[in-house]
Order: structure tokens, then sequence, then C-alpha cells
């Protein structure tokens, strides 16, 4: 655990994000339920580290959580680290401008997860409030043990005590405030839901994958050109990355109006809430030209993309 700070914005902490990892071929998740997980940071400002404390925060209690689904779908991502948005967060910041607590809430917050970078796991929260008045904008970011969060999707986990040595920061947009910062910062599962994802079929990065009579494989773009079928001896798979994928039980797909094998729909590699679905291309299909590809999911239908057959 290392640094907790809030840059360009009013007091508190917390956040999150996740990344989605391969499931193991064929291994498709049952439909139905996805926790709603609670990631709740409490605890105390402590003195000024650097800057004027404007908001008179030293000393005063927070109390902030943020409201995800394991459900969620990322809506960035790199290779380590996806986040999320449009999530929901409430609670309380103490200052001494005023005799009540400030009550903070919005469905505008974000939060990022970055897993194992390098040495630990990188809880963060983004969040746009009003505070007297004035808007400010909530960065806070906490470094976790590796291993406190996970590369499967959103999910509880056990408290951690956000360090001593941690600060946070917060800005008017004119003057930056620096704070040290301690308490606790833990995800709690609490309700469940039965929504499901919509099935999307994405045309951005989908690859054909050759694998070769003599035991080679190359791997090409879908739309850097038309994918071939090669020699006899060739085996054609093509691979799509979707959402609302993992939660289904009946996947099925067709390319020019013919049914193809799935060999695996899941969690996509590396990328959270990102899913992947991959099939064999038959023969059969050689010479089509351009062929429409239908992913449907539980009798859910995603809009079609196109690509070309040679």
């Amino acid at each position: 655990m290392k640094s907790l700070y809030v840059r360009k914005a009013l007091s508190m902490t917390i956040a999150t994000a996740a990344l989605g990892c391969l499931a193991s071929a064929g291994n498709l998740m049952a439909a139905g339920t996805a926790a709603t997980v609670t990631y709740t940071a409490s605890g105390t400002f402590g003195i000024a580290k650097s800057g004027a404390d404007l908001f008179q925060l030293q000393n005063q209690p927070f109390s902030i959580s943020v409201v995800a689904s394991e459900s969620d779908v990322a809506k960035t991502h790199g290779a380590q680290w996806a986040g999320y948005n449009a999530l929901k967060m409430t609670g309380t910041v103490q200052s001494g401008l005023l005799p009540t607590p400030v009550v903070i809430s919005n469905t505008s917050t974000s939060i990022e997860l970055a897993v194992g970078n390098p040495s630990y796991d990188v809880f963060v929260i983004y969040a746009p409030v009003k505070v007297v008045g004035i808007t400010l904008t909530i960065t806070a970011v906490l470094d976790l043990p590796k291993g406190t969060l996970t590369n499967d999707h959103i999910l509880p986990f056990a408290s951690a005590a956000i360090p001593s040595t941690a600060t946070m920061s917060y800005s008017d947009g004119t003057n930056t405030s620096v704070l040290y910062l301690k308490g606790t910062l833990v995800g709690t599962a609490s309700t469940t839901t039965t929504t499901k994802t919509a099935a999307v079929l994405h045309a951005a990065g989908a690859r054909s994958i050759t694998a070769h009579g003599d035991g080679t494989q190359s791997v090409r773009l879908i739309g850097a050109g038309p994918v071939e079928l090669g020699a006899s001896s060739d085996r054609v798979a093509l691979a799509f990355y979707a959402t609302g994928v993992r939660d289904g039980s009946e996947i099925k797909v067709r390319i020019g109006g013919q049914s193809v094998p799935v060999l695996y729909a899941g969690a996509a590699e590396h990328f959270a809430g990102l899913d992947q679905i991959s099939v064999e291309l038959p023969r059969s299909l050689a010479g089509m030209g351009d062929a429409e590809v239908m992913l449907m999911v539980d009798g859910q239908t995603a809009e079609p993309v196109h690509m070309q057959i040679q």
C-alpha cells in the first residue's frame, strides 16, 4: 500500500475496476445472477502535507461508498487495467467550514483497477461533485498489496488498511491541498440481481487463426484482407470480441447463413468485462465473398458484422 491521493478534488477515497481473464475453452458461464459489490472507504483526514487546507478537512471524518456490479462491462481498458463509469457514489465528508457533514451523491463516478502494477494493485476513483457551491473532481488512488484485487471481474475483497503515509489532494482548480489520510477500504457483496448484459459482437479486433498442416500457425486481422481457408490440411478459426457472451447458456453463430462450430465463448484474456467467441470456419464457405456473421445468445441476436471470405 502506498499513496492515496485526490487530485483536483475535495477529499475522500476509493475505487476500482477489473480485468477479464481467459477462461478455459468450453467453460461457458451459466446465465443468471450478478452480485452487487459496494466499495466503501472510511477514515480521517490527517495533517496537511502541502498547500493550505482550504476546506478545513484536517482531523475530520469521511465515509464514501461506490456501488458496482460484477456484470458491469469495462468502458476503457489496457493490458493490465480497466475502467468502469456511470457508477453510483454516496457518502459524507466533514469540513471544518460547516456545522454538518457535506453529503456526496452522484451517478457519474468511475472506477479503475490495475492489477499487479508492478508489485501492488491500484484502486482508483474519479467523481465530479459540488461542495459548498464549488464544482470539484475527486481523484483518489490507493495502492493495495498485490493480489488484493483479482483479474477476473469486479469482486468484493477483505478490508485493507489505508496506511498512515497515504495522502490525498483536493483542488478548486487554482489551489491544491495535500493531506495525509488513514482509514480502511473494503469491498462487500450485497444483493444479487438477474440483469444480463446485452449481446454485442464487435468487428474491431476480429482475427483469423490458421493452423497449418505442418504444425505452424498464422494470425491475421479480419478486415486487413479476405479470410483465406488455405490448403486442405489447414484449419481456420475466427476469434471475435463480444459482450454478453459469458452469461449465456446457449450460444450460436451463423456465418453466411450457415451454422458454424463454437470453439470457445467466455471472458477475453486481459480485457475486463470483454468477452471472446471463437468459431471454426467450414471449408464449405470458401469463395463466399461478403458474409454476414450473426451471434445469438439465449435467443437474443446481436447486431451482425460483415467479413470477406476468399
